[in-house]
């Protein structure tokens, strides 16, 4: 069985999106073949994946794999990572990456909350047919609501981004403590949050002293990077403890591209950075077991 990772805060723009596709990318360069399930109606992550919604030309969504309830549905969704290089052929990341893509109306399985089972529906629709996958990753809404609970009734552990800001932290802590009050409730009652990933890092006193508050607040959780991350570029060496705020990242988001199709110093650091968090997310849940 697959390592299922939900990957969730309760506060939007802290890189939820950015760090689901990137880590998936950086995830298949190790050679492990992962699952993308956006449960998320905004979508970013389907596109971010190189999958365009065409609404003139349908195609089977998470809106109705989670609709149906049944078990097993989610395989009739399933894509290949859209990536492709510079003579349209499959990139060898992508290769690895499925993806159970979403769409705007996702948001209409919201109200189907107070249905009975609603919340078992995505581990429904995953049974059964995702034993060839290495890791699954859930990308999640910015809330604690009806999709999210699906998402962690579903998951082994769940994975949360934030950056270096009072409110996104304090977003952070809301998900830790839903996870610890209400695993149980969910069916889900060996759910637990393996790790907190700082994003979107400044080097500025303000967020150095934010990220003193979160090491604080989650101690062993926080996954830093330790040790130097390297990149073959003159030997050059850095050894960034967390995700920095960079430029490539929002050029990677726009383009939907993995950071990987980039050739150049940028580029090698950024890879580099995401390496660093795979061989963590590796080390951290992989090789210790999916409920360590």
């Amino acid at each position: 069985m697959p390592h299922i990772t939900t990957i969730a805060n309760n506060k939007g723009g802290v890189g939820k999106s950015h760090l689901t596709v990137q880590l998936a990318a950086a995830l298949a360069r190790r050679g492990l073949r992962v699952l993308v399930v956006d449960l998320d109606p905004q979508a970013n992550t389907t596109r971010r994946l190189g999958i365009e919604i065409d609404p003139q030309n349908a195609i089977v969504t998470m809106s109705e794999v989670i609709k149906s309830g049944e078990d097993g549905a989610g395989e009739s969704a399933v894509l290949a990572c859209g990536w492709v290089d510079s003579e349209g052929q499959p990139t060898p990341e992508s290769e690895l990456i499925d993806v159970l893509p979403s769409r705007y109306d996702l948001i209409n399985r919201e109200s189907e909350a107070a249905v009975l089972g609603a919340v078992r529906r995505l581990r429904r629709a995953l049974t059964g047919w995702i034993d060839d996958y290495d890791v699954v990753l859930i990308d999640t809404r910015p809330d604690l609501g009806h999709l999210v609970q699906m998402a962690f009734a579903a998951a082994d552990t769940i994975l949360i981004p934030t950056d270096p800001a009072y409110d996104s932290i304090e977003a952070a802590i809301r998900v830790r403590d839903f996870v610890e009050r209400h695993a149980v409730d969910l069916v889900n009652p060996d759910l637990r949050v393996a790790g907190v990933v700082v994003t979107r890092r400044k080097p500025t006193a303000e967020h150095d002293f934010q990220i003193q508050g979160i090491e604080e607040q989650f101690g062993d959780l926080v996954w830093s990077l330790k040790g130097p991350v390297h990149w073959p570029d003159g030997g050059v060496t850095v050894n960034p403890a967390y995700i920095s705020e960079w430029s490539r990242f929002t050029e990677a988001d726009a383009a939907a591209a993995s950071l990987n199709s980039y050739n150049d110093r940028n580029s090698r650091k950024t890879v580099a950075l995401y390496d660093a968090l795979a061989s963590r997310f590796i080390d951290e849940l992989i090789r210790t077991g999916a409920r360590a």
